[in-house]
């Protein structure tokens, strides 16, 4: 697993649909947790929807489910970051203006 914390591996017993999985991770038991928790829920969801029973079925799902998820994410944080360029450009150009103005230029 990767994400913040220590870099020396910890084992962290996790419970997903039910099954307990024992994980070696760098990163701290706690985020470890959260993540299991994230794939627990999305998995718990996508069985109750789809009435899928299949553990594997259900875990091919819950990771494109994860997947789709991340994809998004990442489109939305680059939209984000694009609109933040744009206003950082604007407001320079309006900072800029300001100073030749004021300095009679």
């Amino acid at each position: 697993m990767t994400g913040a914390g220590s870099q020396h591996k910890q084992m962290v017993e996790v419970q997903i649909l039910g099954e307990s999985y024992t994980l070696k991770s760098e990163t701290s038991p706690e985020y470890t947790r959260r993540v299991a928790e994230h794939v627990d829920r999305t998995a718990r969801e996508i069985r109750q929807e789809s009435g899928v029973m299949d553990q594997k079925k259900v875990a091919i799902l819950t990771a494109l489910a994860v997947t789709d998820q991340l994809f998004r994410m990442r489109e939305g944080v680059e939209t984000v970051k694009g609109l933040a360029e744009k206003r950082a450009e604007h407001l320079a150009a309006e900072v800029l203006a300001v100073v030749e103005q004021s300095s009679g230029g």
